[in-house]
């Protein structure tokens, strides 16, 4: 147990390194889009690491608290993507269900996406509004809801078009096929955005010590 936490420690360590190096990169760059991607690319290593620090701190190591690790992970996506021009509030509704450690990471990285992409869309010329993260059970038991929604200015009427070539809605579209499930997003046209995933969580496998 004291090996697989220091693992997860150092892992957790070396991924804030990683961080660190892109974000001294971001400072160094005039363009706006390099600086952009940069940025992105410190959002999903921090997520991760969230990870890596929530196993390090826990007692148990195959398993993770979903509802937990998302709190923590929409938290710190807030505190770093917030702007100083514009109030975004966050609304969390979030029901506790074990999984394993590949599940947590895709789902991480999922909901690191969608609130980036609520930032980055969703609330132009510093207007206010509120995103929304919720983790439920289904009707059906056996599955779960994961949604993550904004009352923003809604999604283009070229959407469509956009997402084949955006990198962060192909990532989503990429984990949500991994976690074995169903991504729906309403249509151009309503009001917000909204995207929700129907999984099936899986069992955490387990962890044996010899």
């Amino acid at each position: 147990e004291a090996l697989l936490r220091e693992v997860h420690h150092r892992v957790k360590n070396n991924l804030q390194v990683i961080t660190s190096l892109l974000r001294l990169e971001s400072r160094r760059r005039t363009q706006s889009e390099t600086k952009a991607v940069l940025d992105e690319m410190q959002g999903r290593i921090r997520s991760m690491a969230l990870l890596h620090e929530s196993l390090y701190r826990s007692n148990t190591f195959a398993s993770v608290d979903l509802a937990a690790y998302l709190e923590n992970l929409a938290t710190q996506a807030f505190r770093f993507m917030a702007s100083a021009h514009c109030v975004v509030q966050r609304h969390l509704s979030l029901t506790s269900v074990a999984v394993g450690m590949d599940q947590a990471i895709a789902c991480g990285l999922l909901v690191n996406e969608l609130i980036a992409n609520c930032f980055k869309h969703a609330f132009p010329d510093g207007r206010s509004g509120e995103i929304s993260l919720e983790l439920q059970p289904t009707a059906d038991a056996a599955q779960w809801q994961l949604r993550v929604s904004d009352n923003g200015v809604g999604l283009p009427a070229d959407f469509e078009s956009r997402r084949s070539g955006s990198l962060g809605l192909q990532l989503v579209s990429d984990l949500a096929k991994q976690l074995g499930g169903s991504l729906t997003i309403n249509p151009p046209g309503t009001e917000g955005a909204t995207f929700t995933l129907i999984f099936h969580p899986q069992e955490p496998a387990a962890l044996v010590l010899h």
